[in-house]
């Protein structure tokens, strides 16, 4: 094998890593979607939500990498969406506290909705982010994981290093200055 390959275990580890950084921008992209269309109807007005430019909410696409790693219990309904209903509470309360605790920006307030915990997590947000669980499983993902091994390895590549390079290393620079709610 020349220097300039890569080893079959190499190339699984790459294509595994670019199915899951795949996994988490659709996840930052349904998410904002997602936000915008649930706020236009319950406040009548469209706005970048976040503390990104464009159309990226990071926490849906860690929250979809977390809800992935559930896929082994598919074949139990019930137990799918009570894990993605906690799992997603847990994930929504951590960012939500972090963001208060140590960058001083609370990004959402619960504090008026039903069962909410410190206004970071609500029965609402969980049982959303349950039901977009099961969607995920179901749906989502299959038709993903279908369109994905359709493409050849090196269209895989490209796309996620490009996407890497157009969307996540500039994060830090596309910030925006964000007030508490």
């Amino acid at each position: 094998m020349r220097s300039n390959e890569l080893s079959l275990d190499q190339k699984i580890s790459m294509d595994r890593f670019c199915y899951l950084f795949l996994i988490f921008l659709a996840g930052c992209l349904i998410g904002w979607f997602y936000e915008e269309i649930f706020y236009w109807i319950t406040e009548g007005i469209l706005r970048n939500r976040g503390i990104l430019y464009g159309p990226w909410l990071p926490i849906y696409g860690i929250g979809a990498l977390g809800i992935y790693t559930l896929k082994p219990l598919k074949n139990n309904f019930a137990v799918l969406f009570l894990l993605c209903v906690g799992l997603s509470g847990v994930i929504e309360y951590i960012i939500g506290w972090a963001g208060i605790q140590y960058f001083g920006l609370r990004l959402w307030d619960y504090s008026h909705l039903f069962l909410n915990i410190n206004g970071i997590v609500c029965f609402r947000s969980v049982m959303s982010f349950g039901i977009m669980g099961l969607v995920f499983h179901y749906v989502l993902e299959p038709l993903g994981e279908k369109m994905y091994h359709r493409m050849s390895g090196t269209t895989i590549h490209v796309v996620c290093f490009i996407t890497n390079l157009k969307e996540v290393i500039p994060f830090g620079f596309l910030t925006k200055e964000k007030s508490a709610v």
